[in-house]
């Protein structure tokens, strides 16, 4: 006589591997998460006081923006409250004395923060 398979000894297994599973992305992501969470801290507690630039105030409003959070050319308009062209200007000039820098995304760029450079300027002029 043949006896029945039910259907829990061969669905249990694939649970707790399903869920094992489960468990090894959760944990990834939360790991990732809180890397990001501390580099986010560490761009924050880097602040610069940019008035000793000696920028513009478009350009030094551009720089803050960008410190705060790397943002696409396209979205700082909205973000500042400045045209699209002085927008345009501030960081043609703040990446032509390096400190910001450009990454092409589709139609936009992404501008990025140069912290070493800015720090560096930052540095040379309490000096």
């Amino acid at each position: 006589m043949v006896e029945p398979v039910f259907p829990e000894v061969v669905i249990g297994p694939i649970v707790y591997i399903a869920l094992g599973f489960l468990l090894a992305v959760v944990t990834a992501m939360t790991i990732k998460l809180l890397q990001y969470r501390k580099q986010a801290k560490q761009n924050r507690e880097s602040h610069f006081n940019l008035n000793q630039l000696n920028l513009k105030k478009s350009r030094r409003d551009v720089l803050n923006a960008v410190v705060e959070e790397s943002l696409l050319q396209s979205e700082l308009p909205d973000t500042t409250n400045f045209s699209k062209a002085t927008v345009s200007q501030s960081i043609q000039e703040l990446y032509s004395q390096g400190l910001v820098k450009k990454k092409k995304r589709g139609n936009s760029y992404l501008i990025e923060p140069e912290l070493d450079q800015i720090k560096q300027k930052c540095e040379e002029i309490t000096k």
